[in-house]
């Protein structure tokens, strides 16, 4: 079976499996990664990955997605993040029809999905609104975890601005007027449902999945689907569903077979 290796701006993402019902998957820093676990072949024309410490065997077909999907060389095959997204959501959930939204470190994609393809999507990797980073800047600037800001949901204030620099300000006129520390935490994880809710307006009301490291917190999902108005659809280690997608990707015509519709 194939690898899958989404190469974001943040993390590396990294899928293998032998039947598609149990994975190895792994993380790693984008910047450890590229400086610990890459070597070059001989002719210095390739990039390759030293599979081989993750015991993952290196013969296998290999997929990229992601940022740096072309800095392991022109020879592996490479994929468009929507569509090792759309094929990740896709096997993950079942359904023919559904909007997906995902959120990674510093980027989000939107796709929507009828009649088993995407009709349209949307990207966004100029500003880093509304990502993780964001809620990283936010967290460190109350002294809290990332972890610990994603339990807020609870009675959230009205914050204007998911920019992950200009944020900052509004977030500190908070704290001068002694807002608590939790009603500002729910506030900046409802305007990212805020602005999920922006980037879907356009599309019918289908079932959203949301992929992506900020799918791993609970206050935005939370009060995403109260703004929604029905429940958010969470995939199984949703940072990993890029990675997963390439792994389908890398499926031969007999693999195919065994997961394909009746």
């Amino acid at each position: 079976m194939p690898i899958g290796i989404d190469l974001g701006s943040r993390f590396v993402k990294i899928v293998q499996t032998t039947d598609f019902k149990e994975f190895k998957k792994f993380r790693f820093d984008t910047v450890q990664f590229l400086t610990q676990r890459l070597v070059l072949d001989q002719k210095k024309t390739n990039q390759l990955m030293a599979l081989t410490d993750l015991g993952l065997p290196p013969e296998k077909p290999l997929v990229l997605t992601g940022y740096g999907k072309h800095l392991l060389g022109k020879k592996i095959k490479t994929i468009s993040e929507i569509r090792a997204h759309f094929r990740g959501a896709y096997f993950q959930t079942g359904f023919d029809e559904f909007i997906m939204v995902e959120l990674g470190g510093q980027d989000s994609k939107v796709i929507c999905v009828q009649g088993k393809k995407v009709l349209d999507f949307q990207t966004n990797d100029k500003c880093a609104a509304g990502t993780g980073r964001y809620l990283e800047n936010m967290a460190r600037l109350l002294n809290l975890t990332v972890r610990q800001l994603s339990r807020a949901f609870q009675d959230p204030i009205q914050i204007n601005n998911t920019c992950a620099i200009f944020g900052e300000s509004e977030i500190i006129g908070y704290l001068m007027e002694k807002v608590p520390i939790k009603k500002i935490s729910a506030g900046i994880n409802d305007s990212i449902a805020r602005q999920i809710i922006r980037m879907i307006r356009p599309y019918p009301n289908l079932p959203l999945v949301l992929c992506g490291g900020v799918a791993l917190n609970q206050g935005v999902v939370k009060l995403l689907a109260q703004r929604y108005g029905q429940p958010i659809i969470i995939p199984q280690d949703p940072q990993f569903n890029g990675a997963l997608g390439c792994c389908l990707e890398g499926l031969s015509v007999e693999d195919i077979y065994f997961l394909r519709d009746d």
